[in-house]
């Protein structure tokens, strides 16, 4: 994790049904989004080397399959990137 500004950064991944929907929630203890008003913005980056596609691209993937996709800064630090999307009968 290039943002995390201690010597561990730690990732949880949270996959669960709730309502008839799947849900997966990935958080970290890094320092949050600096900037949630672009974070979404294809090709906005805050790093040096950065494309600014990953987010975009997943947001964009999640809701071509009727699904909803929300990222956010959590109260006690770190990021929250959320993904939902519809059980379906295969």
């Amino acid at each position: 994790m290039k943002a995390c500004k201690t010597d561990t950064a730690i990732v949880h991944i949270n996959a669960y049904y709730q309502q008839n929907r799947q849900v997966i929630e990935v958080t970290d203890n890094g320092p949050g989004f600096g900037n949630l008003d672009n974070v979404m913005t294809p090709f906005y980056t805050t790093k040096k080397d950065g494309s600014g596609v990953g987010l975009p691209l997943c947001a964009e993937i999640v809701r071509n399959h009727g699904g909803q996709f929300s990222v956010a800064n959590q109260q006690e630090g770190g990021a929250m990137i959320t993904m939902s999307w519809p059980l379906r009968n295969i």
